[in-house]
């Protein structure tokens, strides 16, 4: 005979084992942190000397939220930020020079960013994540129709800052 009373305080433990276990399941996957830029490339030879950028990624489930300050110019720091889905499909985006974004996962730790402005793709990016090196890769094409009127190509890799 099942006593009542047993089945239930089992039923509560293994309700909370599940709660419990949840923030862990759900918690940002090793890809995120702070990383900070340690190669770049510009395919129109215009990357400056005193280049810096610093980002903060999060890959959280089927979201990935950037952060990134470019400090080239100390006195005037610019900072963008943007999160997303990684469904394919395009949001809009109020966050400066563009106004819509897709993002698509395109294999482990590796994603596609697109970057569109009045209907128009201006910038992709292939961001990768390699355990290895610990650091993040994103290979990237910026469109004439960006805002000072040129394209390029760029390359550039962020090794993680803070553990």
């Amino acid at each position: 005979m099942i006593d009542p009373m047993r089945h239930l305080a089992a039923a509560g433990l293994g309700m909370f084992s599940l709660l419990a276990a949840a923030p862990a399941l759900a918690a940002p996957g090793k890809s995120s942190g702070d990383f900070e830029e340690s190669h770049a490339y510009w395919s129109n030879g215009q990357l400056p000397a005193t280049f810096h950028l610093t980002i903060t990624m999060t890959v959280d489930g089927d979201t990935v939220s950037y952060r990134g300050v470019n400090s080239t110019d100390r006195d005037h720091p610019h900072v963008a930020t943007w999160s997303g889905k990684l469904d394919g499909k395009r949001y809009a985006f109020d966050g400066g020079y563009f106004d819509h974004m897709a993002l698509m996962k395109t294999g482990p730790d590796e994603f596609m960013i697109e970057k569109y402005r009045n209907g128009d793709l201006v910038v992709g990016e292939f961001w990768r994540y390699t355990a290895e090196g610990d650091e993040w890769v994103r290979h990237g094409v910026v469109a004439r129709a960006a805002a000072d009127g040129t394209s390029k190509s760029y390359i550039e890799t962020f090794r993680r800052t803070k553990k």
